[in-house]
């Protein structure tokens, strides 16, 4: 009898050591998938940056490439020359940036072959180059020019132009397949962390049942028997919970089952957040911006885009650190919070960018409102840390559906606005016209 007793109890400790088991492997694989949702974040970041640098040096290439045909005519027409040292920085200029356009491609053959076959056609051009130089320095400026009006250097030019087009292309794909893994990846995760809760709801669920029919039924039938046979006095369950090491594992799984949902709402929160001001971030700006175009558009009413950027950031970080910088931000994300209406959202985008999308306007006269009070707001100093400190911003703004009836647009357009108001000293505010567009093409 004593060792049936025995095996019984062996067996509702073991079933609680799996449940337990199972809820510290689901906590664990859940800041495992938090942990690489945040790396998955900071590679994505990595590869547009790549991309940019991509490009970036691809147009200084062929930037540099047009400077040394530059000198080259110019030395060629006049014999002056102070046209070679545009030619010869060119060309240096060049060959720097091919070499570095091979290191940050080099994990890409075709890319690398790409540059390959550039690099051969460069050296021709600047084959062709060279030669026409020494021969206008050897007085022979007719058979010079009679090489370039053959229009080899065109040429050459041209499948530059085609091949830095190729290499372009292979790179945006390359970001766009980056980009789709990425989405699918992370899509897998949070459908896998769903999965998770659904588990644990059901797990809860189970153990409950399990803790009732194995432990608090025969606890109480045994303890109602006793007190027939002896006293006769009911035992309050609750005192047992308490008291009794089930009890004390049943509480400790609701704690463990709690941590686990506080992680998945700061995991939430946290991708649609900004870390240090505590603002929306750029993915629920987008998100947000098409709601209020399409309640807009539903109420014929307006919706107005502040787009904002502070005045010299990087000089307050540069001269007096990182943390005064982290500071002004919050600072600047409180004082922009303070100034709009409750129906109004406030963004940081990033850096020291913010957005403002104020929404159910029904007169222009509520756009120049707002903006004379982002303005107001930032017209005395506040204190940061123990110092007093002036932060101005720069404002643009664009409406719908006066200037545009799509969200990337109108972002767009303020972000012009906002250059525009650039221009003056302190903080300004300017609205979009399209006279700006074409100052941004000129």
């Amino acid at each position: 009898m004593d060792s049936r007793k025995g095996h019984g109890c062996m067996s509702i400790r073991l079933k609680l050591a799996l449940y337990l088991l199972v809820l510290f492997m689901v906590s664990i694989i859940s800041s495992i998938l938090t942990f690489k949702l945040e790396a998955y974040g900071d590679k994505k970041l990595e590869w547009v940056i790549h991309t940019h640098d991509v490009i970036t040096n691809s147009e200084k290439l062929l930037s540099s490439l047009k400077d040394a045909e530059t000198g080259q005519r110019g030395f060629l027409l006049t014999d002056n020359f102070n046209y070679l040292q545009p030619y010869y920085m060119g060309e240096s200029e060049a060959r720097n940036t091919l070499e570095y356009l091979y290191q940050l491609t080099s994990d890409n053959k075709d890319q690398q072959d790409s540059l390959d076959h550039l690099s051969k056609v460069m050296q021709l051009k600047f084959d062709e180059l060279r030669s026409t130089i020494e021969l206008a320095q050897n007085n022979q400026q007719a058979q010079a020019l009679a090489i370039v009006k053959e229009d080899t250097g065109k040429a050459y030019m041209d499948v530059l132009r085609k091949d830095l087009t190729q290499f372009i292309n292979i790179e945006l794909l390359l970001l766009e397949k980056r980009k789709g893994d990425y989405k699918e990846n992370r899509s897998k995760l949070v459908t896998f962390i769903k999965l998770q809760m659904f588990f644990l709801a059901f797990l809860a669920i189970a153990t409950l049942f399990f803790m009732k029919r194995n432990l608090f039924d025969p606890l109480y039938l045994l303890l109602s028997s006793t007190k027939k046979m002896q006293q006769g006095e009911k035992l309050d369950i609750t005192d047992i919970v308490e008291q009794n090491e089930m009890g004390n594992l049943l509480s400790a799984f609701f704690k463990m089952n709690e941590i686990v949902h506080e992680k998945t709402e700061a995991l939430t929160y946290k991708a649609h957040h900004d870390e240090l001001t505590g603002l929306k971030n750029r993915t629920m700006a987008n998100e947000d911006l098409q709601y209020a175009l399409q309640h807009a558009e539903r109420t014929h009413s307006k919706v107005a885009i502040y787009f904002i950027d502070l005045n010299k950031f990087k000089e307050i970080n540069d001269t007096l650190g990182h943390d005064v910088g982290d500071e002004v931000l919050i600072k600047t994300s409180q004082l922009l919070v303070k100034a709009v209406r409750r129906r109004d959202d406030v963004y940081r985008l990033g850096g020291d960018e913010f957005l403002i999308i104020s929404q159910e306007i029904t007169q222009h006269s509520g756009v120049k409102r707002l903006s004379s009070k982002l303005q107001d707001q930032f017209t005395s100093p506040v204190i940061i840390g123990s110092e007093s400190m002036s932060i101005s911003l720069s404002i643009g703004v664009a409406i719908y559906p006066d200037h545009g009836l799509h969200g990337e647009e109108l972002i767009k357009y303020a972000d012009i606005a906002m250059y525009e108001a650039k221009k003056e000293e302190g903080t300004t505010c300017s609205e979009f016209t399209p006279s700006m567009l074409k100052r941004e093409s000129d």
